[in-house]
Order: structure tokens, then C-alpha cells, then sequence
């Protein structure tokens, strides 16, 4: 191993944290560093993975992985299967010319893991062209599927709630997701304690997606890790909290369920939150301009586009909302292609 590669494995493995034991339990954010590997530094930019603890700081408080590196973040109570979204990454990625199309993107793999052991990583997509964007390339915003560090981290600015998929900002990761993984049906990784997220930087024309297709990003140097925020925790999830439910089908058509097993009337239409391309827009101009509602019942509504989108258009599309007692689901979806 490379002399440098084995200080930062073993400076690591040394229990890096930034955050005291009394808050350590409170903090719905990453509270330690359990390992990392920066590839001897390949790539160049911030390498301090404290930086990662605690909420989302911006473009100079991240942590970057170094070309083909990691960064394993554990929490004090563990992430677990709720309705919907389960956690958000926050890279540093930002949107380029003026528009919410396209960002500057470097990608991670995500993996998660209940032993410190194995790890079970999301199913990676990539839709974009067959060739790397350049250093300073930008990619569409739904580019890339089952991957962090396409949408921008919202959670920054004042007041924002940093748990809320839409208003937040960064990529969402929902553990259900995950149910078919081997490691999940083998009762080696548990989705209802997840102690440990690992971030593993994606490497421009080399590392390969679930399918097998080459994946592409912006390819200067690596990803810029920000934060790692629990949206649902083990002991927190409410039996009788909303869901939020996206679908998105190869057609291009979609559907949205929101709904709360004690009525609709339990939803809080005031927090109901909508994002196209990682951007928030106003929830209504999106119900009235882009959804249709398709029906209701007694426990919520189903929203679909009134007619499909072309098939060549890649975006992503997020949806949040709470209920009266603040329980809280999101989802963010991006188009596939295939």
C-alpha cells in the first residue's frame, strides 16, 4: 500500500469525529469517519474527511475521495427503511449556465452496510453519451440513476429543513430499493440498521454501472463529499406517517401517490414540496401546470402527467410532503431510459 494511502487508512480507522458524545445521539447527520482511502491523494482538492460530519457547509467545508477513493461515515443511530427516501448525500456539485438542465457532476457509488462488514450498494445507472463531458464538462440533471453527486445541496441556505428531500437538495437513497440485493435477502445487511454509509468516487471511462455501461462525469479529479443526513431512523419511523410513491416508466409517463394511512385530511398541505432538476418549484404551479389529479380516496390522491414525455429528454423529478404530527416521506426519481 501506498505510504500515504496507509496514514489515511489508519488515521481513519482511529475514529476521526467532530461532533461530542452528548449530541452524538441527537444528530440525524454522519458522526464519525470509519475508514477512507484517498488513492494517494489522486486528483488533488480538500482532503479532510472531518469535513463530511455533521450538516451540509458548502463547497469549502467537503472531504474529497481522490480518484477511485472512499470515505465510510457512521452514525449513532442507525438509518432505517421508512416510507419513501431513507437519506440524503450531499456532494458539490452545482448547476452550470444560468439553468437548472445540467450540473457539473463528479459521481459516487453508494453502499450501506448494518455490520461494518458487508456492504450492499445501490444499483447504478448511467443514461448519458457514450464519452466523457471534459474536465469542466456539465451533464443533464437525470443522467445518472442509483448515484450521488448530480443535484445540488440545497440545505445550506437559512431555514431550510435538511431532512426534507425537496428542500434539502442533494441525491435521495431509498433503502427498499435494496430489498432484492443479495447481501439483503441473506440477512447480511439489515434495512432496518443501517449503521454505516460508504461513498466510493466513480472514475471517468473506467467504472461501470449495473448493466455494464461505461459511466462518464466531469472527470477533473474526484467527488467532494459535503454530508450524509438520515432521513429515517431506527426507533423513529411512524407505522402511520405519509408516503410519498414516484414512478417514472420508460414511457415517460408518471405517477405520484401521496397518502397517510389516517386520511388525507392527516396531510399538511402546506408542506407538500415539488423540485424538476433538483430545483424547487412552487407544489401547486407543478399540480396545476404539469399533473393532473387522477383520482382520490380516503387516504390520498394519485397524480399523473397527462401525456408522456420524449424519450430522449433525461431529468429528475422529487416530491416531498409531511403529515400534522411532522412524520415526513420524499422520493426522487430520474428518467430511465432503458
Amino acid at each position: 500500500m501506498h505510504p500515504i494511502r496507509a496514514r489515511c487508512v489508519a488515521a481513519a480507522l482511529l475514529g476521526v469525529t467532530a461532533v461530542s458524545p452528548s449530541l452524538a445521539a441527537q444528530s440525524v447527520f454522519a458522526t464519525h469517519v470509519v475508514a477512507f482511502d484517498t488513492n494517494g491523494g489522486a486528483g488533488g482538492g480538500t482532503f479532510a474527511p472531518a469535513n463530511a460530519l455533521g450538516a451540509p457547509t458548502g463547497a469549502l467545508g467537503v472531504h474529497s475521495l481522490g480518484a477511485g477513493g472512499f470515505l465510510t461515515l457512521g452514525f449513532a443511530v442507525p438509518i432505517a427503511d421508512g416510507p419513501g427516501a431513507d437519506f440524503l448525500v450531499g456532494e458539490n456539485p452545482f448547476l452550470l449556465q444560468n439553468t437548472f438542465f445540467a450540473s457539473y457532476a463528479e459521481v459516487v457509488f453508494v453502499e450501506v452496510s448494518s455490520d461494518g462488514v458487508h456492504f450492499a450498494r445501490f444499483p447504478a445507472r448511467y443514461f448519458g453519451a457514450p464519452a466523457s463531458p471534459g474536465p469542466f464538462g456539465s451533464s443533464a440533471v437525470g443522467t445518472y440513476g442509483g448515484l450521488a453527486g448530480q443535484h445540488p445541496v440545497l440545505a445550506t441556505q437559512p431555514g431550510v429543513d435538511a431532512q426534507d428531500v425537496v428542500e434539502a437538495g442533494g441525491d435521495a437513497f431509498d433503502l427498499a430499493d435494496l430489498a432484492g440485493h443479495p447481501l439483503v435477502v441473506g440477512g447480511l445487511v439489515d434495512l432496518a440498521a443501517i449503521t454505516q454509509v460508504r461513498l466510493v468516487d466513480v472514475v471517468d471511462g473506467q467504472a461501470l454501472d449495473a448493466v455494464g455501461t461505461v459511466i462518464h462525469d466531469a472527470g477533473l479529479g474526484s467527488a467532494d463529499i459535503d454530508a450524509v443526513t438520515a432521513i429515517h431512523r431506527q426507533g423513529e419511523v411512524a407505522a402511520n406517517g405519509p408516503r410519498v410513491d414516484l414512478t417514472i416508466a420508460v414511457d415517460g409517463s408518471i405517477v405520484v401517490r401521496i397518502e397517510d394511512p389516517d386520511g388525507w385530511q392527516d396531510l399538511d398541505p402546506a408542506s407538500l414540496r415539488a423540485a424538476l432538476f433538483g430545483v424547487p418549484l412552487a407544489a401547486g404551479d407543478v399540480i396545476g401546470t404539469f399533473f393532473q389529479v387522477q383520482s382520490a380516496d380516503a387516504t390520498g390522491f394519485t397524480l399523473v402527467q397527462p401525456f408522456p414525455l420524449p424519450p430522449e429528454l433525461l431529468f429528475s423529478l422529487s416530491f416531498s410532503v409531511k403529515d400534522l404530527a411532522g412524520h415526513r416521506s420524499g422520493a426522487q426519481r430520474v428518467r430511465p431510459t432503458s
